[in-house]
């Protein structure tokens, strides 16, 4: 239910003096940011780049969704800005060496910080398995027989003839 982290640390977006935006991941990444006639690419480069100024930096994230209520299953970028985040989306996964450049969707959305690490750095049951733990779509995420365990404890009558979805609704319902 949670995001998977891929990456974290710091960023730096910067002009260069040619003009262009450069995303730097961790001193050790970097990404041209262009702006393309169907929409906008991330492309892999070098870190050859003569800096004019600094137009956003701090903390980021990259993770990786499946099944997360909260956010698309897509990997997204989170960008702190002050005390938030900018969600970037990357539709077709993340540039790599060998496929350097990946469409890249920069969404308005600012997601406050504690929403980003709930979701990409939670541990046990935080975010959304705490929010959804007792709830049908945290139940679903459980085995068999975890659920009978459960409805067992709650003395559910028939539990025992009840298939996965039936003991899901029964224990939602409590």
């Amino acid at each position: 239910m949670r995001g998977k982290l891929e990456k974290e640390g710091k960023y730096d977006l910067f002009e260069t003096t040619k003009g262009s935006q450069i995303l730097n991941l961790n001193d050790k990444s970097f990404f041209a940011v262009v702006e393309g006639q169907r929409g906008d690419i991330l492309v892999g480069t070098d870190a050859d780049h003569e800096k004019k100024n600094t137009i956003k930096n701090g903390q980021f994230y990259l993770a990786n969704f499946d099944d997360d209520p909260e956010f698309n299953d897509l990997p997204h970028l989170f960008l702190q800005e002050g005390n938030k985040f900018r969600e970037w989306i990357l539709p077709n996964d993340y540039p790599t060496k060998s496929d350097y450049q990946k469409k890249l969707v920069r969404t308005n959305n600012l997601v406050s910080k504690s929403k980003v690490e709930e979701h990409v750095k939670g541990e046990g049951k935080k975010g959304t398995e705490k929010q959804y733990q007792d709830k049908p779509e945290g139940l679903r995420a459980k085995s068999k027989d975890e659920l009978y365990e459960m409805a067992k404890k709650e003395d559910i009558p028939n539990r025992s003839s009840m298939d996965k979805e039936e003991l899901v609704k029964e224990l939602g319902n409590k």
